[in-house]
């Protein structure tokens, strides 16, 4: 008799586990903690996109009808091969305890769906949200669109109802809302550092550009953010970002120490190079200087320098001496195309470069 009802009971446990083995994933899009299944519609081109480092990313979309977004991710079993159009069904789940620098979801491919050849000539738009966008024309007030000077940089980066950047001088913040086409920006916090013009006068018309924003219009990988009535008040490009490693580094200005940026002096010229094994090295604008750095994602530390012993005119010692005092206030680094700022653990502004042309 016992041994019948334990031959029950193990059956009917093995019947159990047979019908949960065979329950489909459910589309659990509330809850954070299950699995889902979804359909995703893959664009035929890798784009440049910025994740941990500079990178190329699939464009993905669940809505047949919406905008591709950048994937930072990869699904496993799946492989791109440019040229086509993917429809995908793809399983994902969440990860436990997943690193701070990875995917908080798993990706598996599930069913091929289609697979065909991009029409010829086609080329993927760019998305609002996603790319770092740099301001190229800004409006002056009058309702013209003038063109930024080349040795300013102002951008912004459209995240999950954040965007923020360079202004063209200090880092700014502010909420948006998106409605389709309409978009809403909602200035936020920002730095209050002062920079030399033409910074300061862009970095206004800028601001105010963003308060104006009543929609946006996309073409190919230029962006431009249109007031109420309809007018064009800022145009930017889709930045492709250097590399820390590999360039000189020619600075722009930098912060004196005593709260203030400052341009780099006439006829004078300081530079920075990154090397892979952790060096720094270049010109402080009369001696030539020589120290290491660590990062580590987007955090930089800088030792102090060992440099040359010329001398120079008394001002140029005095903005040499300020530039390698303030590389040692550098907690974290940013390159948005190809100008690279360091700036302090609270934004201050410690430095900023381009690359030699």
């Amino acid at each position: 008799m016992r041994k019948s009802m334990g031959m029950m009971l193990a059956s009917a446990a093995l019947l159990l586990l047979t019908l949960a083995g065979c329950q489909p994933v459910q589309d659990t899009r509330g809850s954070a903690n299950a699995a889902r299944e979804a359909t995703f519609f893959v664009g035929s081109e890798l784009v440049d996109c910025v994740g941990v480092a500079p990178m190329k990313c699939m464009l993905v979309k669940e809505d047949p009808n919406g905008e591709y977004q950048f994937f930072y991710s990869q699904i496993e079993g799946f492989t791109f091969e440019p040229g086509y159009t993917y429809e995908l069904r793809v399983r994902v789940e969440p990860v436990a305890n997943a690193p701070a620098d990875a995917s908080s979801l798993k990706y598996t491919l599930i069913e091929l769906v289609s697979k065909e050849p991009a029409e010829e000539g086609a080329m993927e738009t760019a998305t609002l949200e996603g790319p770092t966008w740099q301001l190229t024309a800004i409006s002056d007030g009058s309702g013209a669109l003038v063109d930024v000077p080349a040795d300013v940089e102002a951008t912004a980066l459209f995240e999950e109802g954040r965007v923020g950047g360079s202004g063209g001088c200090n880092r700014y913040g502010a909420s948006y809302t998106l409605d389709g086409a309409s978009l809403t920006i909602m200035p936020g916090p920002m730095t209050l550092m002062a920079c030399p013009e033409p910074q300061m006068t862009v970095e206004q018309q800028f601001m105010a550009a963003l308060a104006a924003t009543a929609s946006y219009q996309i073409d190919g990988d230029q962006l431009a953010l249109l007031d109420a009535s309809g007018q064009s008040v800022a145009a930017f490009v889709v930045q492709v970002p250097a590399s820390l490693t590999g360039v000189e580094w020619v600075a722009i200005n930098y912060n004196n120490g005593r709260e203030a940026v400052v341009s780099i002096l006439l006829d004078t010229e300081i530079t920075a190079n990154f090397s892979e094994d952790g060096r720094l090295s270049g010109s402080a604008g009369c001696n030539n200087y020589m120290t290491g750095y660590t990062v580590d994602d987007d955090a930089i530390s800088i030792e102090p320098a060992a440099t040359t012993r010329k001398m120079c005119a008394e001002d140029v010692m005095q903005q040499e001496s300020a530039y390698l005092s303030a590389l040692l206030l550098a907690e974290t680094f940013n390159i948005q195309g190809d100008r690279l700022e360091l700036r302090t653990a609270d934004g201050a502004l410690v430095a900023s470069y381009h690359t030699r042309e």
